[in-house]
């Protein structure tokens, strides 16, 4: 029934509450008749037993046998009798009505007899298909002669009760198929608008949508129909408005992109010819700053000259940083494949930071799987300058304690897993702050740059090193405990590149 049409539905539904009610009807109509049957014939035997007790009043009070006998006979004769029995005062039988007697003088016991003693009145019992009455006999108020017992058959009762059954099916049968008729009729005429409707919008679903919404009538279908025309007048508008829109916004937004491509190809070569054209100079300062340091200087004239080198240096260093950033940004930086010791690269890396670690009063210590092959194929520069970046920046926001370089991974057949993990015991970041670190010119917050310097765009170079190379840095902190960077990576061994 879920899948069915709505036209047989209503002739399903309909058919079944015509059934319902009718069988209703029935049951009721067969019991009420069957009742009244029972009645009536109850009362029949009754009066016919209470019309022999009367007529054999006399015999019984003479005990004249005969007639008793004769009597008897007569009520045996109606139809449906079964049994007519005559008992004296003492419930012994007088006569069944019949010439062998055979219960004359014997004791009747039976319960509706003796419901009959007992209460000096008529009993009827029916039951076991038979209906049976038992009353007095009585001469006067007080004065018992008798008794009269009668057992009629229920079969009439039943055959009528049945044919009644079978009349009565009957008729629902014809209301069935009259209700049947008039369902199919009604369905119809309900559900052929419906259907209009229903195609009419199966043909808009499938792309095909016809010139107008076919008539359904005046009714709440008609109405509905209206109202549906009304809905597709108002999407065509909306449609057709929403194209437009889509189409200005799609050329307003491939002008945008262009400008944006435009702009940042733009400050890409505008970041990189500057740290060109700054670096130049600075590099001659840096030098003039050394070969000052070198001649005779009071104490003094050292210091100065040692500041302005080291502070060369750092813009150096900034300025270096910039230009590896826009290479990245164009697309124009390009890695080197070559052997190199990641083993002695790492030790290099932890023996030129350790005198700054130290400084700090922070241990730095570097721990190798002895398991993974050292010899690797990469651009070993972009390797130290991720790796210098990260403990860079675990010394630089470790007041004290230690930084751990530790390097694990899966040796393959033809390639190895590196995951270069930085761990360090210092101030840890928030974890609203963990997706932004990685960002350009992010910090922690503001006053990292006041205490710890800095850009904010090491490890965003890192970052987009290491997807350069195919690997990734993640990132794991507990504020106040420390925070983990992890460069995993990997790489073709040297062994492995030179056999194959």
């Amino acid at each position: 029934m879920l899948g069915s049409s709505l036209r047989t539905k209503l002739v399903v539904y309909t058919v079944l509450i015509v059934l319902a009610v009718a069988g209703a009807i029935a049951a009721i109509s067969v019991t009420l008749a069957h009742r009244t049957s029972a009645e009536a014939y109850e009362q029949h035997v009754t009066d016919l037993a209470k019309t022999l007790g009367e007529a054999v009043l006399e015999p019984l009070y003479e005990l004249d046998i005969k007639r008793l006998r004769q009597q008897t006979g007569a009520a045996l004769a109606s139809e449906g009798a079964m049994r007519a029995l005559i008992l004296d005062a003492g419930t012994r039988g007088l006569t069944d009505g019949t010439d062998d007697n055979l219960l004359r003088g014997q004791r009747y016991a039976d319960p509706l007899l003796r419901s009959a003693v007992d209460c000096k009145q008529w009993t009827v019992l029916t039951g076991g298909g038979r209906i049976r009455v038992a009353g007095p006999v009585l001469a006067t108020a007080d004065t018992r002669l008798g008794y009269v017992v009668l057992e009629f058959s229920t079969a009439r009762l039943d055959q009528e009760w049945k044919a009644h059954v079978g009349r009565i099916l009957l008729l629902s049968g014809f209301c069935a198929l009259f209700a049947s008729v008039a369902a199919i009729v009604m369905a119809n005429r309900i559900t052929r608008p419906v259907k209009r409707l229903t195609d009419f919008a199966d043909s808009i679903r499938q792309g095909s949508r016809p010139q107008d919404v076919p008539d359904c009538g005046r009714d709440e279908i008609g109405r509905l129909a209206l109202a549906f025309a009304e809905v597709l007048t108002h999407l065509d508008r909306s449609n057709s408005e929403l194209t437009e829109l889509a189409a200005s916004l799609e050329d307003k937004v491939k002008e945008r992109t262009r400008a944006a491509e435009a702009g940042n190809k733009a400050k890409s070569e505008f970041l990189a010819t500057m740290s060109h054209e700054i670096r130049t100079p600075m590099n001659g300062v840096l030098g003039m700053a050394s070969l000052l340091e070198e001649t005779d200087l009071d104490e003094d004239q050292a210091l100065y000259a040692r500041t302005i080198s080291d502070s060369g240096e750092a813009l150096l260093e900034i300025i270096n940083e910039i230009l590896d950033f826009s290479k990245i940004e164009s697309g124009k930086l390009e890695l080197r494949s070559q052997p190199l010791d990641l083993r002695d690269l790492l030790s290099g890396v932890v023996r030129m930071l350790e005198p700054k670690a130290a400084e700090s009063r922070v241990a730095l210590r570097l721990v190798y799987d002895p398991a993974l092959p050292a010899g690797i194929l990469g651009d070993e520069g972009r390797i130290r300058q991720i790796i210098v970046n990260l403990v860079g920046n675990a010394v630089k926001f470790t007041e004290e304690g230690v930084v751990t370089v530790k390097v694990t991974g899966t040796n393959l057949t033809s390639q190895s897993l590196y995951n270069i993990a930085v761990e360090d015991t210092g101030i840890g970041i928030p974890e609203d702050k963990l997706a932004s670190v990685f960002n350009a010119f992010s910090q922690v917050n503001s006053s990292a740059t006041r205490d710890f310097g800095g850009t904010g765009l090491g490890l965003g170079i890192a970052c987009r090193l290491a997807h350069l190379m195919g690997g990734e840095i993640d990132v794991r902190s507990e504020l106040g405990k420390g925070s983990t960077f992890t460069f995993s990576c990997t790489f073709s061994t040297v062994r492995d590149s030179v056999t194959g």
